[in-house]
């Protein structure tokens, strides 16, 4: 399922009549098909840094189209990029157009010549025909618009216009993963909070995971299987990593740590690339003794997720963000709102992603305070008690609206600070804006409680996600 670089097909629409006429044989820089082949050359030494290059060639034949459109669905590319290295004739554009398989679509215009004072020797004219590029665009994009297809279009050479083209990428690449994904939930939906639910057929075929329901019952005998010797060396190790609190009990930890083990090692075999568990139900806690709250290192190392309370939108949040990100991802819920100081509380209880090693300081293996009186057999057993790091982060949310999808997101900054809410991983956010605005506006789109966070300022990715799925989007923006 990983995938380290996003894959481009790159299509390059040249002139069938400028080879055929041989345009500047004979001239100091050769003729048109040499030159564009240069340019080309350059073009993609500027793209291959932060992407795999699957280059169909110069485009200029029916067949060519044919081969171009074989090659991009046997290498399972995650976008295309078409570009017009000149001026070309239209059959081919619109041809492979008319019966390009359903991928997204980047229409690139590069930018490199400064100008002609003159284009009269045949060494210039040539390179006058080479850098019409943009007249291939411009007649390339109304059959964008009359064959209703949808494309990103970016002009340009310079350094935002290559960091748009990654960005672009490293949507498509989100795209392509998820249509290849499986999210397990266990083992059904939150009975409690039903506008977390999502249509299973449409969340396949708008999103494209396939989710598949899995019983208590299988996950119980994953967890009666793990061998004790497992389960000590994973303790030791956690407690190697972690400070243990002196209210943490051997036993019920020993529970803890086997059933987590249990439930990695299911989501592994099963090739869950999300396990959304709904680590709320009764039936988890009569039939496990608790709920499985340490994040296995086996999530991280598969690129996958583990999230609480069903929420199959929330898994699919973070995914999403781990995807385009490669980083961490948290599962928060905003608690509170701490006006006098814009600020708001938010954080969760349960199984979230603690394991980034350079906040181990952040981390105290604590009991599940929720549930230490519940009449459950290890009732309050521990899990990693996270205070979330410092630092600006992208709270996101993704949830079904009337059988389509809708993200919404901002940008919060998260403050440093001691564990302040006994048993949740949490922290204090400070809103880039007036903290009643913020939560006012996101309100007004219409969402739940869940959101996903991730370090750093992903909104250019989300924004570009949501224009390749077709989603509704709403970027929460700074008023201060």
């Amino acid at each position: 399922m990983r995938r380290d670089k996003p894959l481009c097909g790159l299509l390059r629409l040249g002139s069938r009549r400028f080879i055929k006429h041989e345009v500047g044989r004979e001239t100091p820089r050769g003729t048109y098909l040499h030159r564009i082949e240069e340019a080309a050359g350059r073009m993609k030494r500027r793209i291959s840094a932060d992407l795999e290059i699957i280059d169909a060639g110069v485009v200029t034949e029916t067949e060519d189209v044919t081969k171009a459109l074989k090659l991009f669905v046997n290498e399972d590319v995650d976008f295309v990029m078409a570009v017009f290295m000149s001026w070309s004739e239209d059959f081919t554009w619109i041809r492979f157009l008319r019966d390009m398989p359903d991928l997204p679509l980047l229409f690139y215009l590069p930018v490199e010549e400064k100008g002609f004072e003159d284009a009269v020797s045949d060494d210039d004219f040539a390179q006058f025909l080479v850098a019409g590029g943009l007249v291939g665009t411009l007649e390339g994009s109304g059959s964008i618009r009359r064959l209703d297809k949808r494309a990103r279009t970016i002009v340009g050479s310079g350094e935002e216009s290559l960091e748009r083209i990654s960005v672009f990428a490293r949507a498509a690449k989100a795209r392509g993963v998820l249509r290849r994904a499986r999210f397990g939930l266990l083992q059904s939906f939150n009975e409690v909070m039903w506008s977390t639910y999502v249509d299973p057929y449409q969340f396949f075929n708008k999103v494209g995971p396939e989710l598949t329901f899995v019983s208590f019952d299988t996950l119980k005998e994953r967890i009666d299987a793990v061998d004790d010797r497992d389960v000590k060396a994973y303790m030791e190790r956690l407690k190697a990593l972690y400070r243990v609190d002196d209210e943490t009990d051997e036993s019920k930890f020993f529970a803890a740590a086997k059933a987590s083990i249990g439930l990695a090692s299911m989501a592994a075999d099963m090739g869950l690339d999300a396990t959304v568990l709904n680590d709320i139900d009764a039936q988890l806690h009569k039939k496990v003794g608790l709920r499985p709250g340490f994040y296995h290192d086996s999530f991280n190392d598969r690129g996958a997720v583990l999230v609480p309370e069903g929420d199959v939108g929330a898994a699919l949040a973070c995914l999403t963000l781990k995807i385009m990100t490669g980083k961490h991802v948290t599962f928060v819920e905003p608690f509170y709102i701490d006006a006098p100081h814009n600020r708001f509380c938010a954080g969760h209880a349960g199984p979230l992603d603690y394991t980034d090693e350079r906040f181990r300081e952040n981390v105290v293996i604590a009991p599940d305070a929720r549930y230490a009186k519940a009449p459950y057999k290890y009732a309050g057993a521990p899990f990693g008690w996270y205070r979330i790091p410092a630092g600006p982060m992208t709270m996101a949310h993704i949830s079904e609206c009337r059988g389509e999808y809708k993200v919404v997101s901002t940008m919060v900054d998260s403050l440093s600070g001691p564990h302040i809410i006994k048993g949740y991983s949490h922290s204090v956010f400070e809103s880039r804006g007036k903290v009643e605005k913020l939560f006012e506006d996101v309100i007004g789109t219409g969402t739940n409680q869940h959101f996903a966070l991730v370090e750093g300022d992903a909104l250019s990715e989300l924004k570009e996600w949501a224009y390749i799925n077709g989603y509704d989007y709403h970027c929460i923006a700074e008023e201060r």
